[in-house]
């Protein structure tokens, strides 16, 4: 057993995929894997025999077990997430542009992380790059918006067609990451960032948004109980639903509430997500319309606002 870094997750910047990528990338493992060739429960052993190489480089320990959950073939995994949207009508189509997606991973690759790491896979950056696609929102809500890294994928989009969208966290220096970025890729024109919790701002807000997209998380130990952890996605959407336009759509990241490992790690954060995410999904049970878990390397969830 390698034993961790006190200083693991701070030294770690960016997305933790890379890391993951850097170090097993090029295994024949791997490579069998994507190419569906290796079951995925050996993937799942080559990633255990991997994991003191993993930690020892700095991911914390917990994402040895996500990873075994990424998909084989990002695209793949998008393309078959749009086409379950497609069919319950969340979305209108589940065509988006890839050749402009590619120019968005090449553009990301450039992204000054500021120190930060982020848990945002590449098969949910580019599903949230083709939802913003396809819809073309004309105002957009991040909550939790973190240092603005998911919001990268489909910002530019949104500001191409005229519209805009606000970035809402509680972090100033990770708000002010968040505005260097969106400068340096010329996209914070029509940005507003908030520096406030997403209650309080959509409460003062007078505006109506057609996406919005919920990755909020706080301690678990905070004094209030219905904010502790992933808690706080209940709250959100409830003072959300006042500012959602007729067929909103809303993502969610960390949805994860399917089993589709065994395991103790698995069994031990099922029960903490049913918990602190069951208020939510029961809200969005009775608001939204067919909102789905996708089973991406953290979760995703995505429903759309009833159009009356």
């Amino acid at each position: 057993m390698v034993a961790v870094p006190a200083d693991a997750r701070t030294r770690v910047s960016g997305p933790i995929f890379n890391l993951i990528h850097r170090l097993i990338g090029q295994r024949p493992e791997y490579r069998s894997y994507c190419d569906g060739e290796l079951p995925h429960s050996e993937f799942a052993l080559f990633l255990d025999m991997m994991a003191p190489t993993l930690i020892a480089a700095g991911l914390p320990p917990g994402d040895v077990h996500f990873a075994k959950r990424m998909p084989r073939n990002r695209d793949a995994f998008v393309a078959s997430a749009l086409a379950d949207l497609a069919r319950n009508a969340v979305i209108p189509t589940p065509e988006y542009d890839r050749h402009r997606c590619s120019e968005m991973i090449a553009a990301t690759n450039h992204y000054d992380h500021g120190g930060y790491p982020t848990y945002i896979y590449p098969e949910e950056a580019i599903l949230l790059f083709a939802l913003g696609d396809i819809l073309k929102p004309r105002r957009a809500a991040f909550l939790g918006s973190y240092y603005g890294y998911w919001a990268s994928w489909v910002l530019p989009g949104i500001l191409e067609r005229g519209g805009r969208a606000v970035l809402i966290d509680p972090d100033e220096n990770a708000q002010r990451v968040a505005q260097a970025n969106l400068g340096k890729f010329g996209s914070s024109g029509g940005v507003e960032f908030a520096t406030i919790t997403g209650e309080r701002f959509l409460d003062d807000t007078p505006d109506n948004f057609d996406l919005v997209v919920i990755d909020a998380e706080n301690p678990r130990d905070h004094p209030d109980p219905e904010q502790r952890g992933k808690r706080v996605y209940a709250p959100l959407l409830r003072h959300a639903l006042p500012r959602l336009a007729p067929g909103a759509v809303v993502v969610c990241h960390n949805i994860l509430l399917k089993n589709t490992l065994q395991g103790e790690f698995f069994q031990a954060l099922l029960a903490r997500n049913e918990d602190e995410l069951g208020p939510f999904m029961a809200l969005a049970g009775c608001e939204l319309e067919s909102f789905t878990e996708f089973t991406s390397t953290e979760g995703v969830g995505v429903g759309r606002r009833a159009l009356s």
